[in-house]
């Protein structure tokens, strides 16, 4: 009789990222302490694991930016594979809101610096690095991309 060897499965954190762009500017807020303090981002989280990812952008909209997003008005803009130095590798979901409800405000002072409205084609260079790149991607249309992989 055959056995076959223990399949050992890697499960991934999946971050989540609330794309809010009006007039050619993309929102983005600052990081606070913790991984990449001082860098801008897209508004996003984790995804927990009872919820699909349409709902863990939604919630992390309302918990970081203090807006409300119908899923109807949410479309996929990116996906990314990424990882950085010394870190596992994580899946990103970026969702682009056609519309919200609210004004986007700090919602979490303790973790954020601020908030502010960036041009899409060039966000500030002390970007997060695979935010960044997904941006860069997003402007031209693609919808994956992967950063942090050795060729």
């Amino acid at each position: 009789m055959t056995t076959s060897p223990t399949v050992q499965r890697h499960h991934r954190i999946i971050d989540v990222h609330l794309l809010l762009i009006r007039d050619d500017q993309v929102l983005l807020s600052l990081r606070q302490g913790g991984y990449a303090s001082g860098q801008w981002q897209v508004p996003s989280g984790h995804l927990e694991g009872d919820e699909p990812t349409d709902h863990g952008t939604i919630r992390e909209g309302w918990e970081e930016i203090g807006v409300r997003v119908d899923p109807a008005d949410l479309e996929l803009a990116h996906v990314i594979d990424h990882r950085a130095p010394g870190e596992d590798p994580r899946f990103g979901v970026f969702y682009r809101a056609r519309a919200w409800t609210g004004t986007p405000y700090n919602a979490e002072p303790d973790k954020c610096g601020g908030i502010r409205w960036f041009p899409l084609i060039s966000p500030p260079a002390n970007t997060v690095p695979y935010h960044a790149v997904a941006l860069r991607h997003i402007t031209a249309g693609r919808i994956s991309s992967k950063y942090g992989w050795d060729a």
